[in-house]
C-alpha cells in the first residue's frame, strides 16, 4: 500500500506540474526570469514619481544608465542586456506609468508627453543629475523627447529601433493587444521574423496576460497615432549630445527609413543599421546591439 500511494501521490504531483504548464506557461517563464534577474545580482525597488508608485529594477557600478522600454513591454524585457550593462554602469530601468508594477491610474493620459515627465521625474527621485538614457521603440521616443526638452538631463542617447518620426503605418491602437490566437499570431510576426510558432495553449495565456493592461496599451497606441504634436520632426536642433542609433534594415514596426531620417535630423549621431533584423533587435540581433552599445559607450564587448 505504501508503494502504491508513493506512486499515486509522485503521479499526482506530475500531473498538477503539467497542468500548471499547460495553464500558465507565462507565470513560469516570468518566475524564471525574475530568479535569472536576482542572480545577476538585479534589485527590484519602488520609488515615489508625483504621487505614483514606479517601480524600478537596478544593479551595477559606474556612470548611471537609465532604459526605457516599449510599448505592450516592461523594464524586465530589457534582461537580455542587462548583465553585460551593469558591467560598466549603474542601470536603472524604470517601469512607465502603467506597465510592469508601476501605478497603472485611470485618469492618464499614457501619452508620450506624460510618459516623457514620468522619466524626468524618475531622474529626479534618482537624483541623476545627466545620465545616459537609453530607448527601445516606444521608448526611444519617450528619450529623444526627453533630450530634446531637456538636453541638461542626459549624457548620451541611444535609440534602439526607434519611433519619434512621422511614417506611414497600419498600425492601429489594437496592434499589439490581441483579443484572438489569431491576432496574438499575427502581433508577433509583425514584431520579429525570428518569432517562434507558439503552440495555442501558450498563446492563451499571452492573451490571459495582456488582456490585464489591454487598455493601457491601447491608451499608448491612440497617443502615438493621434498626437501629430508629440512627434519630433523638425524639434530635434537641441539634441546636440552624442547618439546612437540602432535599428534593423528589416523592422516592419517603425521602418528602416525612419532611423535614415533621424540621423539627417541628427546629423553628429552614429547609425547602426542591424541587416536582416526586425523590429525587436536587441533580442534578435542582441550581440551587434550591444556591440554598438559598447564602442558608444567604451565598454567591454560582449562575450
Amino acid at each position: 500500500m505504501r508503494v502504491t500511494f508513493r506512486r499515486v501521490f509522485v503521479l499526482g504531483v506530475v500531473l498538477a506540474i503539467a497542468l500548471f504548464v499547460y495553464l500558465r506557461p507565462l507565470t513560469l517563464f516570468f518566475t524564471a526570469r525574475g530568479l535569472y534577474l536576482r542572480a545577476i545580482g538585479m534589485e527590484s525597488a519602488f520609488t515615489d514619481v508625483g504621487g505614483r508608485r514606479i517601480h524600478y529594477w537596478t544593479a551595477g557600478e559606474g556612470p548611471p544608465l537609465v532604459l526605457v522600454h516599449g510599448v505592450a513591454m516592461r523594464a524586465e524585457d530589457w534582461a537580455p542586456l542587462f548583465r553585460n550593462l551593469k558591467q560598466r554602469h549603474r542601470i536603472y530601468a524604470p517601469d512607465l506609468l502603467g506597465y510592469g508594477e508601476s501605478d497603472q491610474p485611470r485618469d492618464s493620459d499614457y501619452s508620450i508627453a506624460t510618459q516623457t515627465e514620468l522619466v524626468r521625474g524618475f531622474l529626479d527621485a534618482m537624483k541623476l543629475e545627466q545620465p545616459d538614457v537609453a530607448g527601445v521603440s516606444m521608448g526611444g521616443w519617450i528619450a529623444l523627447k526627453l533630450a530634446a526638452e531637456h538636453p541638461e538631463r542626459v549624457k548620451r542617447l541611444v535609440l534602439i529601433s526607434s519611433a519619434g518620426l512621422a511614417f506611414p503605418s497600419t498600425l492601429t491602437e489594437n496592434s499589439f493587444s490581441a483579443t484572438t490566437i489569431d491576432e496574438q499570431r499575427a502581433s508577433f510576426r509583425l514584431q520579429s521574423d525570428l518569432a517562434p510558432r507558439f503552440p495555442d495553449f501558450i498563446l492563451r495565456d499571452f492573451l490571459r496576460h495582456s488582456k490585464k493592461k489591454a487598455w493601457i496599451v491601447r491608451a499608448s497606441m491612440r497617443s502615438m497615432l493621434q498626437r501629430h504634436d508629440l512627434l519630433m520632426d523638425g524639434k530635434l536642433r537641441r539634441v546636440r549630445m552624442p547618439v546612437l542609433i540602432v535599428a534593423g534594415t528589416s523592422d516592419r514596426i517603425v521602418p528602416f527609413d525612419v532611423a535614415l531620417r533621424l540621423k539627417r535630423e541628427m546629423p553628429h549621431a552614429t547609425l547602426v543599421p542591424l541587416r536582416g533584423c526586425s523590429h525587436l533587435a536587441m533580442i534578435e540581433c542582441r550581440d551587434a546591439a550591444l556591440t554598438a552599445m559598447a564602442r558608444f559607450f567604451d565598454l567591454p564587448p560582449s562575450r
